[in-house]
């Protein structure tokens, strides 16, 4: 954190953007991995503003930066455990239940969310796996979208060695569930 001295009282104010919550993908761009005698190392090369926090957010997830330097294309699966506060640990303990993939689709504001949930379809585990405006984007780019969050909840059904809802990641009804929902309500922009 960065503080100024206010002229008329003394007082010291905080100054900079305090709400900044850094990401893996944003710290891990400033990474590299070194190969040293132990193993693998975690270098920052970053000098820039809040270059403390970046260090700080580097000692705090060592491990996760590693296995994130180590496997780039799991970096969905990292920020989704980041923003649903989630560890390898805590995800394990829902190896167990009876979890399912669920689709909730406004039409007043045309977002489609898809997430993780229990059989009352009550979500679990904090944050959406995909949510997006289907008017502001292509079929294709939808039909990505959807891949790219089957994908997510694959990687989180492995991580917690979910078998139930490893089999719902890969469940056709899903994506022709999605695709009835973009076919119905999207207002046609070009493809």
């Amino acid at each position: 954190m960065e503080f100024r001295q206010e002229l008329e009282t003394g007082l010291l104010k905080q100054i900079g953007n305090t709400e900044t919550t850094l990401k893996i993908k944003d710290v891990a761009s400033k990474c590299r991995l070194l190969k040293t005698d132990n193993g693998l190392k975690v270098e920052l090369s970053y000098t820039g503003p809040n270059a403390s926090k970046y260090l700080q957010y580097v000692e705090k997830h060592r491990e996760e930066l590693t296995n994130f330097l180590l496997h780039p294309d799991d970096a969905d699966l990292y920020e989704w455990m980041e923003t649903s506060h989630q560890t390898n640990i805590t995800l394990k303990k829902h190896e167990k239940e009876k979890l399912i993939l669920y689709v909730n689709y406004d039409p007043d504001t045309m977002v489609v969310k898809t997430g993780i949930a229990d059989e009352n379809v009550t979500m679990k585990l904090g944050a959406p796996l995909m949510k997006l405006n289907i008017n502001t984007i292509s079929r294709n780019e939808f039909k990505l979208a959807v891949y790219d969050m089957l994908l997510l909840a694959d990687e989180i059904a492995l991580a917690m060695g979910n078998e139930d809802l490893r089999k719902m990641a890969n469940i056709e009804m899903v994506k022709t569930y999605l695709s009835e929902i973009y076919d119905k309500y999207h207002d046609g922009i070009a493809e």
